[in-house]
Parts: C-alpha cells; sequence; structure tokens
C-alpha cells in the first residue's frame, strides 16, 4: 500500500505490557493505523531491567502494529515512567523586544528559565510551562502579541535518569527505532482523560498502572506537579494469587474478569484453576472483593496522602479521574469516591481517529496521550500539519519526504 502521510508511533513501556501505536497525521487528524502489545519481561517498576528480554517484547509488539499498518514509522514517542522522574520548579525572566511579546521573546525566556543545574546522572525530559508574566501580571497561558516590557515564565523541569532513559534508547535502537520525543507518562495519561475544563477547575488524574500509581495535578489550565508511588496493579494480583492459592498468570485473568472492590451477590460462585493438577474448585465472589478492597483503599489513601502534603486535596472542584489497568474494576468510582470524598469519574482516552476502539480502554490512556503529546510538541509536526492546509496533500509529500531525508 502507497504511503501517503507521516506515521507516528507510540510506546508504552510498562512493567505488565509493552505497546505500540502507530497513527497517520492526517489533514483532519491523528487516526489510528496500527496498534500492538505484548506481555512485558524486562521491565519494573517502569525502569528496563533486561534489554534482551525488553527487545523480545518490543519486536512482538512492533511487529503486530506495523502488520496492520502496513507503514514503517517516521516519529517515534515513548512514555517515561518510575521513581526516577522528577521534577523542577523553575523562574525566568527576559526584556522584551520591541514592546510586543514574539515568538523569540518566548523561546528565549524559556531557555533561561530551563538552564536548571542538574546533577550528571540526570536529564531533562520534558519542560511544561505554567503560567507567564508580563510586568507583574501573573495567570497568562498565551503571551503572544502582548504588550510588555518584561516577561517572566513560571515552569516545571522534568527530569529522568540518564541510564534509565539511553536503556530505552538502546532497545529501540535494537529494533531499528530511535526515540525522537520523550514524554512523562502521568502527563500523556492526563491528555487522554481529562477534559480543558477539568484541569481550569483543579483535577488530579490517578493512573492506577501494573507496577506504580501516577498522579498530575491540573489547576488553571495548567500542570501543577506529578507524582508516582511504587504500588499498583501487580500488588492486587499478588494479594490475589495468595488468597485464593492459585497461580499469578491464574490470579492476573480472574482480577481482570471478576475484580472488584464492592458487595457482590454472596450467591455468584467462581471456578477457581486447580494448582499442580489438583481439580478445579468454586469460591464465592464476594471473597475477591474482601482480598482486593484493603489493597486498593491503600493505594488511594497514599495519594490522597500526596495531595495533602502538597494543600490541594481539598481544592479539586473537578475532583478525580481515575484511569489506567486497575480502574475498570467493578466499584472503582465508588472506592475512589469513599476515600478522597470528591467527584470521581472513570477516564477513556479520546480524540483519535481510525481505528481509535482498539485503544479505548482505560488501559491505554497513557499510549493514546504520548501520541497527542508528541505531536503537539514537535515543531516539526506542527509545521508540516499547517502545509496540509496551506498547501494540499502533493506538495506536503513532497516536502515530508525531503524533511524525513533531512531529519531521519
Amino acid at each position: 500500500m502507497a504511503k501517503e502521510y507521516p506515521t507516528l508511533a507510540g510506546i508504552d513501556f510498562g512493567s505488565h505490557k509493552v505497546a505500540v501505536l502507530a497513527c497517520e497525521m492526517t489533514p483532519h487528524g491523528l487516526e489510528v493505523i496500527g496498534f500492538g502489545q505484548a506481555e512485558s519481561h524486562g521491565v519494573r517498576k517502569g525502569v528496563v531491567v533486561n534489554i534482551d528480554s525488553t527487545v523480545h517484547s518490543l519486536t512482538q509488539a512492533l511487529e503486530e502494529a506495523q502488520k496492520l499498518a502496513s507503514r514503517t514509522i517516521d516519529h517515534v514517542v515513548v512514555g517515561v515512567a518510575g521513581n526516577h522522574v522528577q521534577t523542577i520548579s523553575s523562574h525566568g525572566m527576559v526584556a522584551i523586544r520591541d514592546s510586543e511579546v514574539r515568538q523569540p521573546d518566548v523561546e528565549r525566556v524559556i531557555e533561561t528559565a530551563s538552564a536548571v543545574s542538574l546533577p550528571l546522572d540526570r536529564e531533562i525530559v520534558q519542560i511544561v510551562p505554567q503560567e507567564f508574566i508580563i510586568d507583574g501580571q501573573d495567570g497568562i497561558q498565551e503571551p503572544l502579541g502582548m504588550y510588555g516590557k518584561r516577561l517572566e515564565v513560571n515552569l516545571q523541569v522534568i527530569t529522568g535518569s540518564i541510564t534509565g532513559l539511553e536503556n530505552i534508547r538502546r532497545c529501540l535502537s535494537k529494533v531499528g527505532l530511535k526515540a525522537h520525543h520523550f514524554i512523562s507518562s502521568p502527563l500523556a495519561s492526563a491528555r487522554a482523560v481529562a477534559t480543558p475544563e477539568e484541569k481550569e477547575a483543579g483535577v488530579c488524574v490517578v493512573d492506577i498502572g501494573a507496577a506504580s500509581t501516577d498522579m498530575a495535578v491540573f489547576q488553571m489550565g495548567t500542570l501543577r506537579w506529578i507524582r508516582s508511588i511504587p504500588i499498583g496493579g501487580i500488588h492486587l494480583t499478588n494479594d490475589l494469587a495468595v488468597g485464593l492459592k492459585t497461580p499469578l498468570s491464574d490470579a492476573e485473568k480472574l482480577k481482570h474478569k471478576y475484580g472488584c472492590s464492592n458487595r457482590v451477590n454472596e450467591e455468584e460462585l467462581i471456578e477457581i484453576p486447580g494448582v499442580s493438577g489438583l481439580e478445579p474448585r468454586l469460591v464465592k465472589r464476594s471473597i475477591f472483593s474482601t482480598i482486593l478492597q484493603p489493597r486498593l483503599d491503600e493505594i488511594l489513601s497514599l495519594v490522597r496522602t500526596e495531595l495533602a502534603k502538597e494543600g490541594v486535596d481539598e481544592s479539586l472542584p473537578s475532583g478525580i479521574v481515575i484511569t489506567g489497568g486497575v480502574a475498570h474494576l467493578q466499584g472503582m468510582s465508588e472506592a475512589t469516591e469513599r476515600i478522597f470524598r470528591l467527584p470521581v469519574r472513570l477516564g477513556r482516552p479520546s480524540g483519535l481517529g481510525g481505528l481509535s476502539d482498539m485503544v479505548s480502554s482505560p488501559s491505554y490512556s497513557t499510549l493514546v496521550g504520548l501520541l497527542q503529546l508528541g505531536f503537539e510538541e514537535s515543531e516539526e509536526l506542527q509545521y508540516y500539519s499547517n502545509l496540509y492546509e496551506k498547501h494540499g496533500l502533493k506538495k506536503v509529500q513532497a516536502q515530508v519526504s525531503r524533511w524525513l531525508k533531512d531529519f531521519f
């Protein structure tokens, strides 16, 4: 099949799965054309701990995605998660040339604020402007064209371990890819599931993944802070394996099929596979709630504690948007409301076209958000997206072909 548009791929190196999502950049927006995933064996708590195992999983996921897409990949966006991801608040100030804020002024003030001193073992992953200030007037999100003499910016510098990022690069290199953009996984999840209105009022996106629970708090339309705690769905699986006396692989399947955090029909019986050749046995489904509820309460209470430390646990009018692989468990919204005493809703990723139904589950919020943010934060992709509207497809194809030769 002839290739028409540049192809973007988002890659999520999770502790439970490695997933690849391929999209085309079309005049109508990003459209899903391929998706693949494989069980993850070389990633622990968001960090690559075995390159060969991770490459094996990545190869499987990539082949599946490319087979469906029938395309090669031009641009790769990779999620970064785990305790090694940290944020630094920074401030910058410059004089405004010609008394009107122009793009070079914005770039200069962001560059000034981004010049933070980092340890030798860390590198910058993302720069996230929070607000601009012109001659003392704060709370400005879009300063271009405004009058003033002095431009300031408050921003978040998101950093990661050089070792962790370099190991991801090596995995990609072994399958013939390179990361053009790293993005914080909590930010990606929030982009996919939280609305601009929620971010403006104040919201916390809680992504409960396999090995960690990530939080991203937004107020006045901008990111305030992100956190990650090293506890997630794997701990729920372990609890089920112990409580039901069944292997971890079976416990994982049972968790996704019958997992619950509230009262269920006491008469409903679930068949539990036998261990070491033993016959299957029947247990009441209510046992699942008995086993899972304490761990879920622990996770959610830890999140609330982090919010309280920052003093925002009572100032989130839009409440909590819960997403991730654990979010679909029966009764999760009720359990979250009980802990936070705030409005709660389930966050499902949206905003992509094409075969987007393949990634409509909360499990893929990070993956979808990676593509959305990767597109929005790439100057090159934004430039060629604008060309679609101005010059039509044929001219853009020629431009893109030259661009790919130059950059890739």
